[in-house]
């Protein structure tokens, strides 16, 4: 089966490497964002999403970090990751669809974390691919 489900996830870094995290729906951490809508533009998912979860109206999109694929067993089905490496210009944030908490989290605190998503977020963090905001 080759058949993913797609969504666009935002690395977002505060001035001190830490990473931008929700919890949506869940107990655990995630980064901000998700799938993408027919006929949307990869940019204009993550600029929906930012909006509809945080309020973040105010955003740069510096370009792709990386990409993840993974099989997510509890829903018998692969997901497809395309992490941007993106800058906002708030730290006010307003939380809707489905987020209960954000955080600014280092990105350590999920290295040996059993749940597939946090492992995702320490993965994707501590790529070398990764721009922190000083750079």
């Amino acid at each position: 089966n080759t058949f993913y489900r797609v969504s666009v996830k935002a690395l977002i870094k505060d001035n001190d490497g830490n990473i931008l995290v929700v919890k949506e729906n869940q107990d655990t951490w995630s980064l901000p964002g998700g799938g993408l809508d027919h006929g949307e533009t990869a940019e204009e998912g993550m600029a929906r999403e930012l909006k509809e979860e945080l309020g973040i109206q105010d955003l740069k999109i510096h370009g792709v970090n990386q990409t993840r694929t993974f099989e997510l067993k509890t829903k018998q089905a692969w997901l497809l990751w395309i992490v941007y490496d993106v800058t906002i210009d708030t730290s006010t944030f307003s939380m809707g669809d489905g987020v209960t908490e954000w955080c600014y989290i280092n990105p350590e605190t999920f290295q040996s974390s059993e749940d597939i998503f946090e492992q995702l977020v320490y993965k994707v963090a501590m790529s070398p691919t990764s721009i922190n905001l000083d750079s």
